[in-house]
């Protein structure tokens, strides 16, 4: 066997001679070429051509296609020249010493000086780089080629020229970087630091065999871990049928990872705990979140502005009456959103100076009142913060007492109270600190005053709220409360 075609590996010059043969033509015997040998041949020719046009990328894959057919040194020579033409040094490199490690005896002693000399002009143009990425795990491509985490702590070697390196990993943004390689720079330093989109969940189940969902998804068994987005609530499950399903809720900052270690409760059923593992490629679906249940106690404090006016009394400089008000709230949560409570408020005002219509004597008057009755509350979703309103009705009791005015035939003063049906609502917001709650809401209180107004409660030959069938007291209030749940 002999080779031919490109016969100079000189890197100052090579050239293709126009007259050569393929490989694998058996010049001993003269003997017809197989269908290997012929087809090698078409495309080694091709190949050729094509370098002889400037199309060195198309002869570069006729040469390869040739040493595929019919593997020989002359093709694997065409090979490494057509990557040398195409800047590809590192690669033509590693082709001569592929030709040296399979061929060399089918060489002379000057052709494989002459490799020898040839991988050692190339070997001049590669330089390395090593890269450290932060994250470690975020996938690296060099010029769109994968890199190994290997490979990048131990320095990719490449072409002298401009190179693009594309990190990306989940829940960090997309980072892309364009350097420059010159010829003697070995192990140049990349360092490559992505920034984050999300935050990150690292989940551990003590059982192996307890799958774990993030906000209502399955997403592996026994370990996860992965990207949320920041700044919100996320509902991490570890369960298993037959046992006490775990759960909690987490927030994570931007590019923070939050721990998450979790065990199973005690079997709930032992003859239900299911020991056959699932189908491959299955994940079973979580089971429905678990709404918080449990007493609750709250003491609010706050106040109310009456607009109707006692007895027709007009406070000094038109002032509107404000009721200092207190309550206290015991209630049961049976639902994630809806708790039922009994609410026993008072709300009281005294006024100096009170002036009647037709008297410029100045009177005082106190009002009190006691609420009764149940509330039904609203809970929004929330582990921090969350909204809270309440609508609610019972019985209030209205006390008044006139203090005796200075003509004591028609200023006797006096007292009365009755029991009248009442209307709350409730709007406000609630800070949640553990087991302790806190908040603040606006208070709207519909009090009927029928019974209030009949004649025998007037005072003075008045009636309390004289053309009133309802009163009405608007404030806000602040609580503080302690809920077992």
């Amino acid at each position: 066997m002999r080779r031919y075609g490109i016969l100079c590996l000189s890197l100052a010059l090579a050239s293709v001679t126009t007259n050569a043969r393929a490989e694998g033509v058996d010049s001993a015997t003269g003997s017809a070429p197989d269908s290997n040998t012929t087809e090698a041949r078409r495309h080694f020719k091709l190949g050729i051509k094509l370098y002889q046009d400037g199309n060195y990328s198309g002869a570069l894959a006729e040469f390869e296609a040739a040493y595929a057919q019919k593997p020989g040194p002359g093709s694997l020579q065409n090979v490494a020249l057509c990557q040398k033409a195409l800047f590809r040094y590192r690669a033509a490199a590693t082709t001569l010493e592929q030709l040296l490690a399979k061929h060399s005896s089918e060489m002379s002693a000057d052709e494989r000086q002459t490799v020898h000399a040839a991988i050692d002009e190339l070997s001049a143009l590669v330089g390395s780089i090593v890269v450290n990425v932060e994250p470690s795990d975020a996938k690296v491509t060099l010029d769109g080629r994968p890199a190994t985490a290997d490979e990048l702590q131990s320095g990719i070697e490449v072409d002298i020229g401009e190179h693009t390196l594309v990190a990306e990993a989940r829940g960090y943004a997309r980072l892309s970087r364009t350097l420059s390689v010159a010829s003697g720079q070995k192990k140049l330093p990349v360092e490559l630091k992505l920034k984050p989109t999300d935050g990150f969940l690292n989940v551990v189940a003590v059982d192996p065999k307890a799958a774990i969902a993030v906000d209502g998804e399955t997403r592996a068994f026994h370990e996860w871990h992965g990207s949320v987005a920041p700044g919100s609530d996320h509902l991490v499950q570890v369960f298993r049928d037959g046992y006490d399903t775990f759960e909690t809720t987490v927030n994570v900052a931007l590019g923070k990872v939050v721990e998450v270690r979790a065990d199973l409760g005690a079997p709930v059923n032992a003859g239900a705990v299911d020991e056959t593992p699932p189908p491959p490629g299955t994940m079973p679906k979580p089971p429905p979140r678990r709404m918080p249940r449990g007493f609750y106690g709250l003491l609010t404090l706050g106040a109310a502005s009456l607009r109707h006016k006692p007895l027709e009394l007009t406070a000094p400089s038109g002032k509107t009456p404000t009721l200092g008000t207190l309550d206290v709230r015991a209630g049961y949560r049976p639902f994630g959103q809806l708790a039922i409570e009994l609410m026993l408020a008072t709300a009281s005002v005294h006024v100096d100076g009170a002036t009647a219509p037709n008297s410029a004597t100045p009177r005082a008057y106190t009002l009190n009142s006691v609420h009764f009755g149940p509330n039904a509350r609203y809970l929004s979703p929330g582990k921090t913060i969350r909204f809270t309103g309440t609508t609610g009705f019972g019985l209030v009791h209205h006390d008044l007492k006139l203090d005796q005015g200075a003509n004591t035939t028609s200023e006797r003063g006096g007292s009365s109270g009755a029991l009248d049906p009442y209307f709350s609502f409730e709007a406000g917001a609630q800070l949640i600190f553990g087991h302790v709650l806190a908040g603040i809401e606006a208070t709207l209180l519909i009090d009927g005053v029928s019974n209030f107004n009949s004649n025998e409660h007037a005072i003075e030959d008045k009636k309390p709220f004289a053309g009133a069938g309802a009163v009405a007291l608007a404030g806000l209030g602040i609580h503080v409360g302690y809920a077992f749940w």
